[in-house]
């Protein structure tokens, strides 16, 4: 699934847009989800690899207390086609699971729609998923799949991500970009800080009022592109659904 391109209505450039959707599924409605019996506070956790074949969430984290257990229960599962460990850690293992033509629920969707699984964590009562689509029609058409499968599926957070050819990355201008990396090498994030504003500005040929603008403006808009894209797992913010297939979203202002 590659990203749409669209253009820049202010600069006519091309970028990349993806769609990043966060959903939340009953555990019964997906095949890990019965694993865990009913602790809730046992998490497994998707490991994310680059998508190379058909293969849909293959390899997943498990706390090692609970290994033994879970692996007996994926062997005698149906869906499961074969269930390996392939790593571990003083307290977690990582599990290489191979699915079945026969597995069903939000797994079932999310193979026929040839989605892309960012990050995934579940307990014994619900599954979220971070999801990415190249346009609101896939998404379209994965909420309706899942809808036609009687699957529960709740939309978290919906936001978009824009990549532009043109060099920028992260929301940063170059302005910023050259800024924060100035910063960074000179010593400014460092603690005791090694540089000033002053100093900054001398060296860009800025004042240290426009240093101090620029600064907050571009760690805005590299935190917004990074930290506050992930998933928060414990209280996700609550995004309306679009109208589109029964999904609608606010505009970001």
């Amino acid at each position: 699934m590659s990203p749409t391109p669209v253009r820049s209505a202010v600069h006519g450039e091309t970028r990349s847009m993806s769609i990043i959707a966060t959903v939340a599924v009953p555990a019964a409605e997906f095949p890990l989800g019965s694993l865990l019996d009913d602790d809730d506070d046992v998490r497994l956790t998707v490991e994310t690899t680059v998508p190379t074949s058909e293969a849909v969430v293959p390899y997943f984290w498990a706390p090692a207390c609970v290994a033994d257990s879970l692996v007996d229960s994926l062997d005698a599962d149906g869906a499961v086609a074969d269930v390996s460990l392939v790593d571990e850690t003083d307290e977690h293992v990582l599990v290489k699971v191979t699915w079945n033509g026969r597995v069903n629920g939000v797994l079932e969707s999310i193979r026929e729609r040839d989605v892309i699984v960012t990050s995934a964590v579940g307990s014994a009562s619900r599954w979220t998923f971070r999801l990415r689509f190249s346009s609101y029609e896939d998404l379209s058409g994965f909420y309706t799949t899942c809808l036609e499968k009687d699957i529960s599926i709740e939309l978290v957070q919906l936001h978009e991500t824009v990549t532009s050819t043109g060099g920028e990355q992260f929301g940063l201008t170059a302005p910023q970009r050259e800024l924060l990396a100035a910063a960074y090498d000179a010593g400014y994030f460092d603690v005791p800080r090694r540089t000033t504003l002053v100093e900054l500005g001398e060296q860009l040929g800025i004042s240290d009022s426009a240093v101090s603008q620029r600064l907050r403006r571009g760690l805005a808009s590299l935190l917004e592109s990074t930290v506050a894209a992930e998933v928060d797992d414990e209280t996700p913010p609550v995004a309306e659904p679009r109208a589109e297939a029964g999904l609608e979203t606010e505009p970001e202002s």
